[in-house]
């Protein structure tokens, strides 16, 4: 499993340079609580452990994937700064105002973003920051909802459908088609259906960064 993941991560740094343009637009203070949702194997939380100071909550239900990030933790002695926990979001207990940056890449669209969002901004610190990478779909009707739930956009960041190509999908399928990854191809199933989807539909894969400060 961890060639699986070791893989998705090796085709995941393609997009860290849109996180990267995205939390350029906010400002770097000391002492940050950071809380990054759905986190997956960690690739943007260690991101941000790298260019943020103070502590990171990151969680997520895959256990099998915070595993693999609780290693990388363990690799570059981040035990103090990250710490993971496999929990839904929804039973996840924090308290109000707590954090000075929240992190959602992808995932308000598999929680459904307006549910997501408000419980997500109610431990959100007045003046902090939250950072939602989502898909396209909806993008005035997601604007207008922010303005109305104690958010400003700040920034906004596009990605058209050939940057999910370009920096994502084709080095995975190359990956993918290996051989030497043959022995675990059946692992990601749901990885070539992801791009049997994107061709029969690139416009589906468009997203857009979202900079809000909470007011």
């Amino acid at each position: 499993m961890n060639e699986y993941y070791l893989i998705k991560d090796k085709c995941r740094e393609g997009l860290t340079r849109y996180l990267e343009n995205a939390c350029s637009k906010i400002p770097k203070t000391d002492s940050k609580q950071m809380l990054d949702l759905g986190c997956g194997t960690g690739v943007p939380t260690l991101w941000l452990a790298d260019h943020f100071s103070g502590t990171i909550t990151a969680i997520d239900t895959d256990r099998k994937a915070l595993g693999f990030l609780q290693q990388k933790i363990e690799i570059r002695h981040l035990q103090q700064r990250a710490k993971t926990h496999h929990i839904s979001f929804f039973d996840f207990t924090f308290e109000p105002g707590f954090f000075d940056l929240i992190l959602a890449e992808g995932f308000l669209n598999t929680v459904g973003f307006e549910t997501g969002f408000r419980r997500a901004v109610d431990s959100l610190k007045k003046g902090g920051y939250f950072i939602i990478h989502d898909e396209y779909r909806d993008h005035e009707k997601k604007s207008a909802f922010i303005g109305k739930n104690s958010c400003q956009i700040t920034n906004t960041l596009y990605l058209d459908a050939s940057v999910w190509w370009n920096d994502y999908y084709r080095q995975l399928e190359s990956e993918i088609n290996d051989p030497k990854n043959a022995g675990i191809r059946a692992l990601f199933e749901n990885d070539l259906k992801e791009i049997e989807s994107y061709r029969a539909d690139p416009s589906l894969f468009r997203s857009m960064y979202y900079i809000l400060k909470k007011l």
